[in-house]
């Protein structure tokens, strides 16, 4: 028992229960009671086994497959989905996919492995970056095939670069080889906008004043059945109005009004000078001006009024209300000036802390805060100041199951930010945004506040990168400022994306990849932007002329890339039909025949299928080994078989020409210039071209081949019309798939058959005596052959009368057929050499059990390649 250690082993070994690793397969010793088990090892990639091929094999006693006869989709595969990435026109994601395959030259887009990336660098330059799979493998690209669109990236100059990367290339140091994951949420709307409109309402500013508030120093709390409004926060102004009740005393000229809060009246009065409006239960507000305040001797507090003057009072006079006032309780309303306002420090829906504010827009230092006190009357109202947008909904900002560590936050002014003076000068203008993030899982929010400052009316935008614990981010976000309602400012603000980065590879050890990165967002058309595509050549052994496999070198030889096919479901050389794969290496090379394609998902089957056909070949498997097939002009006849070795006689039927069909073939190509699905039609003297057979053909990128190809499928229609079957004993499995055989009937008028039973010189060759007699045609030529013991045919040679009717005299080479009973006689085939033979081409030999096989054929006519060499018309 032998075995060939191959790189990957084929079969899974265990002994006794045991895994044996394949390198101890040679030492191990078996002892007869040991319990071996082998089980074969399936292998993956985008192309699929060859069960289905290689499982025909054992349907026959000694038998190969055959693919059917006359296929005319030589580019679609029976099993496996096709995802045309042939025909591709854009950078694609195939998440869960096979990653495809390259042979020879041809176009890729390569697939994503990273998702694109867009931020912005500066205001004003967003760029675009990805890392992608070109395919599996090495491969030759140059520079000006590197391109987006029809636009190599040379002509990008600044705007764009790319970088390939080799297999197992480390990728870390190169930002596109981070994944990062867009919400798809958030960025443009179906109203048209570029992202979520961030705005400030009206409506989310005014506050409806609640049951009752508490006062507590510098906080104020809502009831609990309300909430203070959404566009409150930080920055904002409001006016307050508290009701308190107060002691009234005159002294002469003097108005005295004391506090009975002990300690407190200081805290909520004005200070010396500041003017305040007062209002005397329902009456009308007065206005007053602080004279003094402070604290008696018994630390009540008190304040002095005068009665603010007008213009129609004698300055120092004091209206009725004053003197119908009497010393008392009364509850008096004490309003800020206008320019006397609180603001807002922090906010929260339920609360609010503030701080009184001076003329100067300072805090008020000697403001200790309001007295600790709930009141049903107060009034806090919206004044001015920072006014905060509706929150937008919350994106969790990775995908399920996922965690990050960092997000990207984009902004978008569509409309550029900036005031625009009446002068036609655009001078500065900012706005806010804040953020929000929090655990998505469960936990507090993170705020980050940012204000942006510009002064253009071009469209601008800012990535915001912002660090993170490990979680799965919630995040929102809001405006803070109010939305601009004149024409002259611009400060609309959209959230463009929303972003997070998640776990990275940074090696690709079986690919080729590609980084690439462009400057977008006015500079590039938002078209081009998944159209980045390289033409590349792969890299691989080539087959040398003395059967040996060259260093992987850029190459488009069928030869190669069938070889590699086999390879990658663990096949190795010896499964491959190394002489005849050579022979037709040689014929493709000299005709410049080659494969070009990108192949999907498919079987190995189709895909050797697809690799042959652009070399005018067919797939077999013959004794166990793949072998390609090229159908083409034949001179030398293999097997024969007549009547003397047929169980089944011969049988055949013509398919006539009918009004239904095709009369002429329209080939689809991929053009190898232009890139793009081109037509070629192939049509003989006389066809209309009105009803066509339309062809696909994958691997040939050239019109030339298209058509010869187009044109040996029409010859085919025209003159490839008849179909022999018979049946023999085991002599069919001396053939093989698109055997060129001669077929001999004993119909009238046909070739006859004999044995052999004797030969012997004579004047012009050799004298052979036949079992059967002879019917000669005076003054026709005849001709004459003899088959081997193998099966093989011999001829034909020019035949002549010999002494009687079952004699031939024929120039026959040594060595001569031997007589002898210890094997079969030779068989002898005779006839008018215009019409004695029927040339066939084998297409199918099907066992009958153990002993017996049906066979079918097709006739051969050299017609159908009279257009292998030439070239379409113009």
């Amino acid at each position: 028992m032998t075995y060939t250690l191959a790189e990957l082993p084929k079969s899974h070994v265990t002994v006794n229960g045991q895994p044996l690793p394949m390198l101890e397969w040679a030492d191990r010793q078996l002892a007869p009671d040991d319990d071996v088990e082998m089980r074969l090892i399936q292998y993956g990639g985008v192309f699929s086994g060859l069960g289905k091929l290689l499982g025909s094999i054992f349907n026959f006693a000694f038998g190969w497959l055959m693919p059917k006869s006359g296929s005319q989709n030589f580019g679609s595969p029976e099993q496996g989905q096709r995802l045309e990435t042939t025909s591709a026109k854009a950078n694609q994601a195939k998440l869960g996919d096979v990653v495809p395959e390259l042979a020879g030259r041809f176009r890729r887009f390569p697939d994503y492995l990273t998702p694109p990336r867009r931020r912005f660098v500066n205001w004003r330059e967003q760029w675009l970056e990805f890392h992608a799979c070109i395919g599996p493998g090495q491969y030759q690209i140059n520079d000006a095939d590197v391109k987006v669109g029809d636009t190599p990236f040379s002509a990008l100059g600044a705007d764009g670069s790319y970088a390939i990367y080799g297999p197992g290339a480390d990728l870390s140091g190169t930002s596109t080889h981070e994944h990062w994951h867009t919400v798809a949420a958030v960025g443009g709307t179906s109203s048209g906008t570029a992202g979520l409109e961030m705005s400030t309402e009206l409506a989310n500013r005014e506050n409806t004043q609640p049951a009752s508030y508490s006062f507590d120093g510098n906080y104020i709390w809502r009831s609990s059945e309300s909430e203070f409004p959404s566009g409150w926060g930080a920055g904002t102004l409001v006016s307050i109005s508290l009701l308190l009740t107060y002691s009234v005393t005159r002294e002469g000229t003097v108005l005295n009004i004391r506090n009975r809060f002990y300690g407190q009246f200081k805290h909520v009065m004005p200070l010396s000078g500041a003017e305040v409006t007062m209002r005397v239960g329902s009456g009308p507000a007065i206005a007053l001006v602080v004279v003094a305040s402070g604290l008696d001797a018994h630390g009540t507090g008190w304040i002095e009024l005068r009665l603010q003057p007008s213009d129609t009072e004698t300055p120092g006079t004091l209206g009725p209300w004053y003197n119908a006032l009497e010393p008392g309780e009364y509850v008096l309303t004490f309003t800020l000036h206008p320019s006397r306002q609180w603001y807002v420090e922090q906010y929260s829906p339920h609360q609010i802390v503030v701080w009184r504010l001076l003329p100067n827009g300072l805090n008020d230092p000697a403001w200790l805060g309001f007295p600790s006190l709930t009141s049903s009357g107060a009034v806090v109202s919206y004044e001015g100041g920072t006014v905060y947008g509706e929150w937008s909904s919350e994106f969790v900002a990775t995908p399920a199951k996922e965690t990050t560590t960092a997000l990207e936050i984009d902004f978008f002014f569509p409309n550029g930010l900036g005031y625009v003076r009446e002068n036609g000068d655009v001078t500065e203008q900012g706005v806010g945004i804040e953020i929000q993030y929090r655990n998505a899982d469960g936990g507090p929010r993170a705020t980050i506040s940012k204000w942006y400052e510009n002064w253009t009316l071009d469209q601008i935008g800012v990535t915001e990168h912002i660090s993170v614990p490990q979680m799965r981010p919630a995040v929102r976000v809001r405006r803070v400022g109010a939305s601009a309602t004149s024409t002259q400012v611009k400060d609309t603000i959209q959230w463009y994306g929303l972003k997070s980065r998640l776990r990275t590879r940074t090696s690709y050890p079986r690919w080729t990849t590609m980084a690439a990165k462009l400057r977008v967002g006015g500079r590039l058309g938002a078209q081009s932007e998944n159209q980045i595509n390289v033409v590349a050549t792969r890299m691989l052994p080539v087959l040398q002329s003395d059967g040996t496999w060259s260093a992987p070198q850029p190459t488009r030889d069928i030869s190669a890339f069938a070889r590699y096919i086999t390879s990658s479901i663990g096949y190795s050389d010896l499964n491959l039909d190394a002489d005849e794969l050579r022979r037709l290496d040689a014929i493709w090379k000299t005709r410049g025949e080659t494969l070009d394609h990108v192949y999907d998902l498919t079987t190995a089957q189709d895909a050797l299928k697809l690799a042959f056909r652009a070399g005018f070949s067919d797939l077999t498997v013959s004794h166990g080994l793949i072998r390609p097939v090229r159908d083409d002009v034949r001179t030398q006849f293999e097997q024969s078989y007549s009547t003397l070795n047929m169980t089944k006689p011969l049988r055949e039927s013509v398919s006539p020409r009918k009004p239904m069909d095709p009369d002429g073939v329209e080939v689809e190509y991929i053009d190898a210039e232009t890139w793009t699905s081109m037509t070629v039609k192939c049509l003989l003297p006389g066809d209309q071209g009105f009803k066509l057979e339309k062809l696909k053909l994958d691997g040939v990128t050239d019109r030339v081949r298209a058509w010869r190809i187009g044109m040996r499928r029409r010859r085919e229609q025209a003159y490839r019309n008849r179909e022999y079957s018979f049946g023999t004993e085991m002599d069919a499995f001396n053939s093989e798939y698109l055997s060129y055989v001669p077929l001999f009937d004993d119909e009238p008028g046909n070739a006859q058959m004999g044995l052999l039973i004797d030969i012997r010189p004579t004047t012009g060759g050799a004298l052979l005596r036949i079992s059967e007699p002879l019917r000669w045609v005076a003054g026709a030529p005849h001709s004459m052959g003899h088959r081997t013991p193998e099966g093989k045919f011999i001829g034909p040679f020019v035949a002549s009368p010999g002494p009687d009717n079952y004699s031939i005299i024929a120039d026959i080479p040594q060595p001569w057929p031997e007589v002898s009973l210890k094997q079969e006689l030779p068989h002898i085939y005779f006839g008018l050499t215009a019409d004695w033979i029927k040339p066939a081409l084998i297409t199918n030999i099907q066992a009958r059990g153990t002993d017996a096989t049906d066979v079918t054929a097709a006739n051969y006519d050299v017609r159908v390649y009279a257009d292998d060499n030439n070239n379409p018309p113009d």
